[in-house]
């Protein structure tokens, strides 16, 4: 029987060779009492889902996993999270790049990754309350062998980019980065995660349009704020600060 991925003490990892979504499964095994620091890997997902209900078809070869959490920070920091693990997963890719190839990834507000500006990894964190309180589930994808064709924004690949890696190892200094960098989070102020994010962001300074639920902005990205929003000036020179949204260059 083959050995399964290495992750850090204090977790534990399931391997599936065809899941819905590694979410949904991370979700089923918290309502059966899992404990936190469970990873759900899977080989192929069928109905794996992104922001705003977006559902696609993943096929075999790229990384999909999701870690179970349970009230991993006090509530009031939860939105955190996603700068917290875009900075784990920018450090997990740029581990499989050779050093010259890591000044093309970035980080696209709030926890996109991009290489050279496509699509390279995705984030999608949920959360629930069950009977054993909190549970909070962090869903990666990573594109090592495929990408998506969407129309809104380009995406890559590691293979496409002339870097081919197996889920697997990729996987492993996923784990191994996320561990570090929540043990960082629970250990240290917010401003030292705020500074490693703005190290790697993508567009600070520069002119963006950020779409919301029911209007767009246009502005300045001006930094982040203490907690992690984006600080807009807008065009007609006020200043917004920003929860939620979807970002566009340009």
């Amino acid at each position: 029987m083959a050995a399964g991925p290495i992750v850090p003490p204090g977790y534990r990892v399931t391997v599936l060779d065809e899941v819905g979504s590694t979410n949904a499964v991370a979700f089923e095994r918290a309502e059966a009492g899992e404990p936190a620091g469970l990873w759900i890997v899977g080989r192929r997902q069928t109905a794996g889902r992104g922001r705003q209900g977006r559902a696609w078809v993943s096929e075999t070869g790229n990384l999909y996993s999701s870690l179970l959490l349970r009230d991993p920070v006090a509530p009031e920091r939860l939105g955190e999270l996603p700068l917290v693990i875009a900075v784990s997963v920018h450090d997990a890719v740029a581990d499989v790049l050779p050093p010259p190839a890591r000044a093309g990834l970035q980080i696209k507000w709030p926890n996109d990754v991009l290489y050279e500006g496509s699509k390279i990894a995705g984030i999608l964190i949920e959360g629930a309350v069950s009977r054993q309180g909190r549970v909070v589930v962090v869903g990666i994808g990573i594109n090592c062998r495929h990408h998506p064709d969407p129309a809104a924004y380009t995406a890559t690949n590691l293979a496409a980019l002339g870097y081919p890696t197996e889920p697997d190892i990729l996987f492993e200094r996923l784990a191994a980065r996320v561990a570090t960098r929540l043990e960082q989070w629970r250990d240290s102020p917010f401003a030292v995660l705020r500074e490693a994010w703005i190290a790697r962001a993508r567009g600070i300074g520069e002119s963006i349009t950020v779409r919301l639920p029911n209007r767009t902005v246009h502005g300045r990205f001006e930094t982040l704020d203490e907690a992690g929003r984006l600080v807009l000036r807008l065009d007609d020179g006020r200043r917004e600060t920003i929860s939620a949204g979807d970002v566009f260059f340009g």
